[in-house]
């Protein structure tokens, strides 16, 4: 049974995927580091992506029984990011692992953060203006994601959480799980 919605947010990202999910499918949502101490259930964590694994997991997993993750990028969604990040968080294979764009905003980073972003920022610049000059056009996400690295922030293409809540729905209705 997923008893909650939890959630480690830097720019608010997170928390706004979280908000939804806990809208959606009726559950509470709660900041990682306000989970109630009585925790029975299983939990969907949300956090952000940070050189390639998800922020707060490690200690998330050893707190809570975790039945997916959530992770929030400036990146367009993909498979190889939930590969990426089931293999450097070592999230076994039954635990459902999602990958959403999310929104950047470079002045709510601390100082350190924003100099490592502003450098990596311009390298996906470039990358996406190859990419369009190479094949003609952009994405929709990937528009997203080449304002955010040209203007310092932006929002995804869609705050989209269907294909989460299709799979907390497929795992967990015919079980009694869920009170929807």
């Amino acid at each position: 049974m997923i008893a909650a919605i939890v959630y480690n947010s830097a720019t608010g990202s997170c928390e706004r995927y979280a908000k939804e999910l806990s809208r959606t499918l009726h559950l509470p949502a709660y900041p990682v580091n306000k989970v109630p101490t009585r925790s029975d259930g299983q939990f969907i964590f949300v956090s952000w992506v940070m050189a390639g694994g998800l922020v707060g997991y490690k200690k998330a997993v050893k707190d809570l029984d975790i039945a997916a993750v959530v992770a929030v990028g400036m990146a367009p969604a993909s498979e190889k990011t939930v590969q990426s990040i089931r293999e450097k968080c070592c999230i076994p294979e039954h635990v459902g692992v999602f990958s959403v764009q999310g929104a950047f905003h470079l002045n709510k980073l601390s100082a350190p953060m924003k100099l490592i972003m502003k450098w990596k920022t311009k390298d996906i610049a470039k990358q996406l203006d190859k990419k369009k000059a190479a094949t003609g056009s952009l994405t929709e996400q990937e528009q997203a994601l080449y304002k955010m690295a040209a203007t310092g922030e932006g929002e995804p293409a869609s705050w989209d959480v269907s294909e989460i809540v299709d799979w907390v729905l497929s795992r967990y209705r015919d079980t009694g799980a869920l009170h929807l």
